[in-house]
């Protein structure tokens, strides 16, 4: 139905649209301390020394190619890699998450701007630490992957009881063990008061008392222990998933497949956990990932996790805190493109947007082809047009889809710059079967993104392309940290109860590259102004 290569409406932008720019680029900034390892599936960020990096980033290929492995998805492409900013102690992590609390060792963000992971390398200890403090970035990381390939709708038990089995992997050098306990899940086990089975298997963290989320993860962890421990009850869990897709009470559902009540389950895993928990080993060779180091530029030092707080989204109060720090630190380097860019960012978003865009205007004289720079000044022109006057909107989404067609021509298949042209052309009143195909292609590569898959959602709904819409909506209402953004999700979900697809038309055997279509019309922009969202 989606043709993963009709993006013929952009491609033929770009034939329309680039004259042959000059490539000369401005002298390289001089380099700080900060290093990028870029490897086959992430890109990590630290300022400490190249044999910690390089550790890090095999022990993360290490634990993918286990998850790919257990899946049956060694040979699945990354659409993109994930990019993850070691710092050292919770003053940086602060720095892009400014209320990390402070046992806090990482945080995983889903803004549109970015998907990525922030964590503190060094501390924690002991024992059971067999990934040297690094559970929370394997935890979301589980978290990511499971979205990457197998996007949909799982119970909340299930997706953090996921995470929880696969974060404590311990990465020997010929093995791994899979299933091994936290120590702090076991305490809580043993120590803590227990949820009751029907209310483990139907809320989410969120939903809980502060007091009782501990419970929540500790019972899911034990739980999909106990179901991936045994053939029989893992090879019935998808009967369960569907009758609980299908909207039959969780409980009665588990009861229905399993045979058990809420307080037999309870039994049933209280004496399953007083046996000897096994964990599952895996023979393989450890990785010796091929790694490309480059040091970034000097205005990193002051500015790389500043970036990443902009990227993940503040708050107006956040943005004006924020913005005179970033001027002062971006003046220390006034002809470093590094800052120079971080600092049009800020301004373009919370700041004097005009100086903003003259900003970027001279980098892009001095580097034509820089992808980051084509986007942020796209997106200004995005956001621009939401609040402009009727009679200049026209003009304005023109400006950014000639701005996105030359990031595109930059990377073909990004997913910032695929979105951005979606939501140029997201006021129509008919989403062409391009539009559809770019912004398909835009969740395929960020799933993790809500705000995507929410406007995918809303593009395939005007089309009558309910079932693709419910597919978008599934994994965003599922999700136990969803917020408002998963409530908003599960109510379209409700609204699309009984609605079926619309037919589809006709497809031609051959579609002719042409010119764009005409940005949208003002009054239908002006109509959805906030067509975009952040994460």
């Amino acid at each position: 139905m989606l043709r993963r290569m009709g993006l013929v409406v952009l491609a033929a932008l770009l034939a329309a649209l680039l004259a042959a720019w000059s490539p000369a680029w401005a002298q390289s900034d001089p380099p700080g301390r900060w290093l990028r390892a870029e490897s086959e599936h992430f890109v990590v960020y630290s300022d400490r020394s190249e044999n910690l990096l390089r550790e890090y980033v095999t022990m993360l290929e290490d634990f993918d190619g286990i998850l790919r492995l257990l899946h049956g998805r060694t040979e699945a492409a990354t659409p993109r890699k994930l990019p993850v900013y070691l710092v050292s102690n919770t003053r940086q992590l602060r720095r892009a998450y400014p209320e990390a609390p402070e046992n806090g060792r990482g945080v995983y963000f889903t803004s549109l701007d970015d998907i990525f992971a922030v964590a503190i390398r060094e501390g924690a200890g002991g024992e059971y630490d067999t990934t040297k403090g690094d559970d929370v970035v394997l935890h979301e990381y589980t978290h990511h992957f499971m979205m990457q390939y197998f996007p949909a709708g799982y119970p909340g038990w299930m997706i953090e009881g996921l995470a929880e089995y696969y974060m404590t992997a311990d990465l020997q050098a010929k093995k791994v063990t899979i299933g091994n306990f936290n120590a702090g899940r076991a305490y809580a086990l043993v120590n803590e008061r227990w949820l009751p089975m029907d209310v483990l298997l139907t809320k989410r963290p969120s939903d809980l008392d502060r007091d009782d989320v501990s419970a929540f993860y500790a019972q899911s962890w034990l739980l999909t222990h106990y179901l991936w421990s045994d053939k029989g009850r893992r090879a019935k869990l998808e009967t369960y998933l569907d009758a609980v897709r299908a909207g039959k009470p969780a409980m009665e559902s588990w009861t229905a497949v399993y045979g058990d009540d809420a307080k037999t389950l309870e039994r049933n895993l209280r004496a399953y956990m007083r046996k000897s928990l096994m964990g599952m080993s895996v023979m393989r060779t450890p990785p010796t990932p091929q790694i490309a180091f480059t040091r970034l530029p000097a205005g990193a030092d002051d500015l790389i996790l500043e970036v990443q707080l902009i990227k993940r989204g503040v708050s107006e109060e956040q943005g004006k805190a924020l913005l005179p720090r970033v001027r002062e630190l971006a003046a220390k380097r006034p002809n470093e493109f590094y800052s120079r860019l971080v600092l049009a960012r800020a301004e373009c978003d919370f700041g004097d947007r005009a100086a903003g865009e003259k900003i970027l205007k001279t980098l892009l004289d001095e580097r034509p082809n820089d992808l980051e720079a084509l986007q942020v000044m796209a997106y200004s022109r995005l956001a621009a047009a939401r609040t402009a006057d009727f009679e200049d909107t026209k003009a304005i989404y023109a400006e950014a889809v000639k701005y996105l067609g030359r990031a595109h021509k930059v990377d073909g298949d990004n997913y910032l710059t695929l979105y951005g042209y979606a939501e140029a052309r997201s006021f129509d009143r008919e989403p062409t079967e391009n539009t559809l195909n770019v912004i398909y292609r835009a969740a395929e590569i960020a799933p993790q993104s809500p705000a995507i898959r929410l406007n995918a959602a809303r593009l395939f709904m005007r089309a009558g392309r309910y079932s693709v819409a419910r597919q978008m909506l599934a994994p965003i209402a599922a999700n136990p940290h969803g917020g408002g953004q998963a409530k908003q999700a599960s109510n379209i979900l409700k609204d699309l109860e009984g609605k079926e697809d619309k037919p589809e038309p006709p497809t031609p055997a051959a579609t002719e590259a042409k010119p764009p279509p005409s940005p949208p019309a003002p009054a239908k922009a002006r109509a959805a102004k906030s067509g975009a969202t952040k994460g």
